[in-house]
């Protein structure tokens, strides 16, 4: 019975008439939220208000992290640049060294505000002087002379028979070396048709080689740097003994004569 009086109540609101003023009742619905839900929107609440760090410890505190173990190519890659950068300052440390030690041998008074040192300045003129003169920086060219060949002609004559040659070597003329030859053993001689030269009494090749020894100090060798490319020339009755190296010159002794007995036949 209640529920035909409610229809019959309803039907009449309907049929009445429309009033403006009247606002229409709306209807609340609630929704009920199950158990679960609720504990699971707590949670994201509470992870959204932490950091991230924060959470993820919280979360899984129970379990260890695992370090990644390096790979084998990146180990060998890191090597190879690691050795490639020290080789490369390896090799400009030693470069730099190499010109600083250069430097430093060449001009040691760079860098400070020293007095020069004599022994300093004496190498630096000579070193100036190999780099003009780079023939000045070798080892003094000796002259190595044949032993004179002395032969016997007869019993009375000695056979001078590599005269000309000795006289080529020691650049100086045959008439001059000649000269002094006789002067100095104190007899006479001449050429032969064989550009020998023929001495009058017996000689040993050891007379000669002394002979020629001091031919060669006093008329060949230059008294200021020992070079053998000397010019004897004659000028005004002196001669001059004029160095090609050094470019020295002075003057030598005329060549004296001992006495010579002269000897001649009798008249009869």
């Amino acid at each position: 019975m209640a529920d035909e009086i409610n229809e019959i109540r309803e039907e009449q609101e309907q049929l009445a008439p429309f009033d403006p003023s009247k606002k229409k009742k709306k209807k609340k619905v609630v929704i009920q939220e199950p158990v679960e839900d609720l504990a699971e929107s707590s949670q994201t609440e509470k992870s959204d208000s932490l950091p991230v760090n924060d959470g993820l410890e919280s979360s899984f505190t129970g379990m260890k992290k695992k370090k990644k173990k390096p790979t084998e190519s990146s180990l060998l890659n890191n090597e190879s640049v690691d050795a490639g950068e020290d080789l490369d300052e390896i090799a400009n440390d030693e470069q730099e060294g190499e010109e600083g030690i250069v430097l430093q041998q060449r001009y040691p008074w760079e860098g400070s505000e020293r007095d020069y040192i004599y022994d300093e300045l004496l190498g630096r003129v000579f070193n100036i002087l190999r780099e003009n003169n780079p023939e000045l920086a070798g080892d003094r060219r000796r002259t190595v002379m044949r032993p004179p060949q002395v032969l016997r002609e007869g019993t009375k004559k000695t056979v001078f028979v590599n005269f000309m040659d000795l006289c080529k070597t020691m650049h100086r003329q045959p008439d001059h070396v000649m000269q002094y030859l006789l002067a100095e053993l104190g007899t006479s001689g001449s050429l032969d048709g064989q550009q020998r030269l023929v001495v009058k009494g017996r000689f040993a090749p050891k007379n000669f080689e002394g002979i020629l020894r001091r031919y060669i100090t006093d008329y060949v060798i230059c008294l200021g740097c020992k070079s053998p490319d000397t010019i004897l020339s004659k000028e005004n009755r002196l001669f001059f003994l004029r160095c090609e190296k050094c470019g020295s010159q002075r003057s030598v002794a005329p060549i004296k004569t001992g006495f010579v007995a002269r000897v001649s036949r009798r008249k009869t």
